[in-house]
């Protein structure tokens, strides 16, 4: 006759084996993935990791991201509210709750959606170029002379003026903001009347 071992035990082994071979899979070592101090590290990682990242966001993933190619961003709002294009609406159809026919007739609030989310999109680009900016000015240059630093600020902020471009003529009078670390309060707001970005 066999022994019985008893239902429990069975599961407590059960258990204590899964726990075995689901412990050796906790241990996580991305390989897609570096640290600060290696993104930094030399020429190449400080160009793709202060300005070449900055391009990424030119595109858009959702509705009121991205310069173009997204529904509701930049584009569509600069170019549904001028004489360029107009959405007809048919029944229902393109009605959208009436914002295409608000975009074409001027008659929107600023609270509407499509323009609270482009606003936060171009500003969290500008702060993303702000924190580039930043991460080259700490650049070590003394080990690494042939970095051509300046050229890289250079393009950072002509990224973050182009959004600043956007930012003025979509909303008018914006806050300049020019580093990434400054407090909702202590942000000043501008004119149209040039600044240098």
């Amino acid at each position: 006759m066999k022994p019985h071992i008893p239902y429990t035990a069975i599961h407590a082994v059960l258990f204590v084996f899964a726990i075995f071979i689901f412990g050796a899979c906790l241990e996580e070592n991305p390989r897609d993935r570096i640290d600060e101090e290696q993104a930094f590290s030399n020429t190449t990682n400080l160009y793709l990791n202060t300005v070449a990242n900055l391009y990424n966001y030119i595109g858009g993933n959702s509705d009121s991201q991205g310069l173009q190619g997204t529904a509701r961003g930049v584009y569509d709002l600069n170019t549904f509210t001028s004489d360029e294009a107009i959405v007809p609406t048919r029944g229902g159809d393109w009605y959208d709750g009436g914002l295409w026919q608000a975009l074409y007739t001027h008659q929107f609030l600023p609270s509407l959606q499509p323009f609270e989310g482009t606003w936060n999109y171009l500003y969290k680009v500008i702060v993303k170029c702000n924190q580039a900016i930043e991460h080259l000015k700490s650049f070590d240059t003394d080990n690494h002379s042939a970095v051509p630093i300046t050229k890289y600020i250079a393009e950072a902020r002509a990224i973050r003026a182009m959004y600043y471009y956007y930012l003025l003529d979509s909303f008018g009078n914006v806050p300049i903001v020019m580093t990434s670390s400054i407090a909702m309060e202590e942000a000043q707001q501008s004119t149209r009347n040039g600044y240098p970005l």
